[in-house]
């Protein structure tokens, strides 16, 4: 582990705490008309989503649970984006979304008529009859294609912490260790290189909480956090991010 990291992980808990106060500070109050509201209300959902994600990998990592937090960290990738995606598309996102829910939510009941479970067969219908208007950011309910789109390193990240979210070769490959010799058993992960790349997740859970409410701000009437973001960036190591 090294200086840099612990210092980037010490200006993340203050970063956190500051982030945690703006998202706490009445942001009903500049919701935008209701003709605009829905980019905002999905947006709203989102991010407080990312902030709970956030406090997760928080707590994870204090228990030296760091590697196990790699499907937060992921999903804090896939908020991120979303938002992001809100900000460039507005309603053509939500639509999106939507579509989405609705293919999912199909796959769902096939699910469970086949299993015999019971469910509001009204409800349902409503989900499968709604009319929801196709648009050409449809292509973005696929998170390859959003992430890359967007850039900014998102799809790496997101790609890099799918190693370990799932049940992956890579992550099998972390508890253990084969040569010609013998064989190492590992409770605990070891990643071949020197240091614990994982050290730097109380940061992370920073810099996509950080980014995240960015692009939140933009959907808010007016955009009232952006001086208060520029000063938690600013001292957090992000000077100039937005």
């Amino acid at each position: 582990m090294s200086i840099e990291i612990e210092e980037f992980n010490k200006l993340a808990v203050p970063g956190l705490e500051s982030l945690t106060e703006l998202l706490t500070s009445g942001v009903a109050d500049n919701a935008p008309a209701l003709d605009d509201r829905r980019p905002f209300l999905v947006g709203w959902g989102l991010v407080a989503a990312l902030h709970r994600q956030a406090a997760a990998v928080v707590i994870l990592h204090g228990k030296g649970l760091g590697h196990e937090a790699a499907p937060n960290r992921r999903l804090m990738v896939e908020y991120v984006a979303h938002l992001q995606w809100l900000v460039r598309d507005g309603d053509d996102a939500v639509d999106s979304m939507n579509k989405a829910f609705q293919y999912k939510h199909g796959g769902l009941r096939k699910a469970a008529d086949a299993a015999g479970y019971q469910y509001d067969m009204e409800a349902a219908n409503a989900v499968r009859d709604a009319a929801i208007p196709g648009n050409p950011a449809n292509e973005f309910n696929l998170m390859s294609k959003l992430l890359d789109r967007l850039g900014g390193g998102l799809l790496q990240s997101w790609l890099a912490e799918t190693q370990l979210s799932h049940a992956t070769l890579t992550a099998a490959g972390c508890f253990y260790l084969e040569s010609d010799d013998a064989i190492e058993l590992f409770p605990t992960p070891t990643y071949g290189i020197e240091g614990d790349p994982m050290e730097a997740s109380p940061y992370i859970a920073f810099f996509f909480l950080y980014f995240g409410m960015v692009a939140f701000n933009d959907l808010v009437a007016g955009s009232p956090w952006t001086d208060d973001l520029r000063a938690i960036g600013a001292a957090a190591g992000l000077a100039g991010a937005i």
